[in-house]
């Protein structure tokens, strides 16, 4: 059985008490296959928004891309952030994207892993924008 927070290489739903769905295929196919689920949500970032699941996928090469409704919300930055620890050791790249937000936090080598390197790009990203939370 997998840990909280344990992925794979893929694509993968992360709840915020750390289930970790995996995707098959592409995520927006998995909510045409999940309509109860996907609560009429069209699309990836749609169903981000309206769930407050993180989208997830890692990549080959360690490359980690995710998808998070905000970064306002403690139960959201607390997930990113047990994902980060739980799977430190797979990662050398981290882009994370929030609805919303101009830009994106992109971070390579030991800060993709390191917490304090990822909570400061998105703290400096959040705050340069003004951004309104989308919690």
């Amino acid at each position: 059985m997998r840990e909280p927070f344990e992925i794979e290489p893929g694509a993968w739903w992360v709840l915020p008490d750390g289930r970790c769905i995996a995707v098959p295929s592409f995520h927006e196919s998995w909510l045409k296959a999940h309509p109860a689920i996907a609560g009429g949500a069209r699309n990836t970032i749609e169903f981000v928004q309206k769930s407050g699941w993180l989208s997830v996928t890692l990549h080959s090469q360690g490359f980690l891309e995710v998808i998070a409704r905000s970064m306002h919300d403690a139960r959201q930055r607390q997930a990113l952030r047990m994902l980060i620890e739980k799977n430190a050791a797979k990662l050398a790249k981290l882009v994370l994207f929030i609805p919303g937000v101009e830009g994106c936090v992109m971070l390579e080598g030991e800060a993709s892993h390191a917490w304090e390197s990822v909570e400061a790009a998105i703290d400096s990203l959040t705050q340069a924008e003004g951004v309104p939370d989308n919690s």
